[in-house]
């Protein structure tokens, strides 16, 4: 008797998640080659307009991500193998935008799309910081002095190359 109530309510809901009833969108394929030729001629456009576009980028250094724009000083922990005055570029870009446009990485973008060019301009340390623990009913406590070493970087320019987009 019970078996039979069971079957009666799942045959009872089963109409509702046919496929006759079903209400799921169709997706309809668009000419991607068109739109992505619009976006590309956009992002030249916005590009070729020097005087009012800012680009800005994020970039992964030293397992953590930086916003940076051109001008803009970076402080990356760990001293690096760097010399002062040594000019490198970030390779690692997760986005780039403008004004107008963000491109953005799956994960990064290309190196020859995005380049974001830096120099070393300090390599210093941090104040030292106090760690004093003490263990309580014991004879047991430690202080130590540490500082941490830091490398400064300037991030000089922020190119894009639209021809590469393509």
């Amino acid at each position: 008797m019970l078996k039979k109530a069971v079957q009666q309510v799942v045959s009872s809901c089963r109409w509702s998640t046919s496929a006759s009833f079903s209400t799921t969108i169709k997706p309809q394929l668009v000419n991607v080659g068109e739109k992505q030729s619009k976006i590309v001629e956009n992002i030249s456009d916005s590009l070729a307009r020097k005087t009012d576009n800012r680009l800005f980028a994020v970039v992964f250094a030293h397992n953590r991500q930086f916003k940076v724009s051109q001008n803009d000083l970076i402080q990356l922990h760990h001293n690096s193998i760097l010399d002062i005055g040594q000019k490198i570029q970030l390779e690692k870009v997760l986005l780039v935008g403008g004004k107008d446009f963000t491109l953005f990485g799956r994960p990064l973008l290309d190196p020859q799309t995005v380049k974001v060019f830096a120099t070393v301009v300090e390599k210093t340390s941090t104040s030292p910081d106090l760690f004093y623990y003490k263990l309580s009913g014991k004879k047991v406590q430690r202080m130590l002095w540490m500082s941490h070493e830091l490398t400064a970087l300037r991030i000089n320019e922020i190119q894009v190359d639209p021809e590469a987009l393509i």
